[in-house]
């Protein structure tokens, strides 16, 4: 395994993983996972190497045509590869959505497979086993995000959809985790145009964007940190001097900013910055990590919101890619046999109700309207 999961996991952890998982051999060329397939497994790569490419779905000639134009005369894309200690398949207990990609060996590989019902079952009993599970995912799924704002940015591509208004957050949460927030958080209003997080800086504080709208804007260029930072001192309006930087996409009520905060060893990739006059409630990054540390429950709760929004981000950025792409859209005649990335399962509409009436109740709490 890479360091990732042996620094986020105990022994216990990884005993569990080996007696419950199944060690499966993997022949070059195999397709380990299939785009818009269901997963029903959480792979870990013991041995050997994956690549993740994304399909375009298009019908007709003139839809090869016009997909042959824009990628080189490929419908398929390469995305990225994994190689020992990854893990694979984990939209099969974050999301209720088929795999937005598929996965192939490039090498013999040995992987060990856990099903998902035997891993959700675990992660519902065990606090401490589910808090150290999450927070690997999140920092592998943090590193998969960043290589495809690369990929993003070398197509040029427009802005990502924005998540739900008020997603799944609050849904994942209990009163006493809402309660928290309101006890320990300060409220506090930003004018437009407000940098609340700098790429390439430490992430000092946690915002819940309670009214408003933001930016999301990311360095077209790798930069050195340290350059950067001097040259902001020596320029009277921090402008002239400021790396060149792309938006990518909004922020809007409801949502969670800063959350890798809590990922003590990583500075933002992007830079957030207010459009409009925001109400926001801020937690500092030392009280939210002591209260994780403190509550392994909470800890459980918190750790599985940012691993869930960093997937959906992930997710946002395969579909601005331009491939696998099965959203709907304003004006298209849904179809029957169709699954669509956005289309909101039965399952979870418990709790988007659920999580926006903590939302709503958190306003009235902090006298936001």
């Amino acid at each position: 395994m890479t360091d990732v999961l042996l620094q986020e996991l105990s022994n216990s952890d990884i005993e569990w993983l080996k007696n419950t998982g199944q060690t499966q051999r993997v022949a070059v060329n195999t397709l380990l996972i299939e785009q818009t397939k269901q997963v029903d497994f959480v792979y870990i790569i013991i041995q050997g190497e994956f690549i993740a490419t994304l399909t375009r779905h298009e019908k007709g000639r003139l839809g090869e045509v016009f997909a042959a134009l824009e990628d080189n005369q490929s419908l398929e894309q390469e995305i990225g590869k994994f190689s020992e200690g990854e893990i694979l398949g984990e939209m099969s207990f974050l999301e209720v959505n088929p795999a937005a990609n598929s996965i192939r060996a490039i090498a013999d590989s040995v992987v060990l497979s856990i099903p998902r019902e035997s891993l959700n079952q675990k992660l519902q009993q065990d606090y401490g086993f589910a808090a150290r599970f999450y927070r690997g995912m999140t920092i592998l799924l943090l590193e998969r995000f960043q290589h495809l704002i690369t990929l993003y940015l070398k197509k040029r591509l427009g802005q990502i959809a924005p998540l739900q208004e008020v997603s799944l957050i609050f849904g994942e949460l209990r009163d006493s985790d809402v309660d928290w927030f309101l006890q320990k958080g300060k409220l506090e209003t930003f004018p437009a145009n407000t940098v609340l997080i700098q790429s390439g800086e430490q992430v000092e504080n946690i915002y819940i964007l309670l009214q408003g709208v933001m930016n999301v804007s990311v360095s077209e260029q790798k930069k050195n940190r340290l350059n950067s930072i001097f040259a902001l001192l020596e320029s009277d309006d921090n402008t002239s001097s400021a790396p060149v930087e792309r938006e990518i996409g909004h922020i809007s009520r409801g949502e969670i900013v800063g959350e890798i905060a809590v990922l003590e060893s990583h500075r933002s990739y992007c830079t957030i910055k207010t459009l409009e006059n925001c109400s926001v409630l801020v937690i500092s990054r030392q009280q939210m990590i002591l209260k994780l540390q403190q509550d392994v429950g909470m800890a459980s709760r918190f750790y599985r919101v940012i691993a869930k929004l960093m997937s959906g981000r992930v997710q946002g950025m395969i579909s601005r890619l331009g491939f696998g792409k099965t959203s709907y859209s304003q004006g298209e005649t849904l179809s029957q046999d169709t699954t669509y990335e956005d289309e909101i399962d039965l399952d979870v509409m418990d709790n988007l109700t659920l999580g926006g009436a903590r939302f709503d109740w958190m306003l009235r709490r902090l006298k936001v309207s």
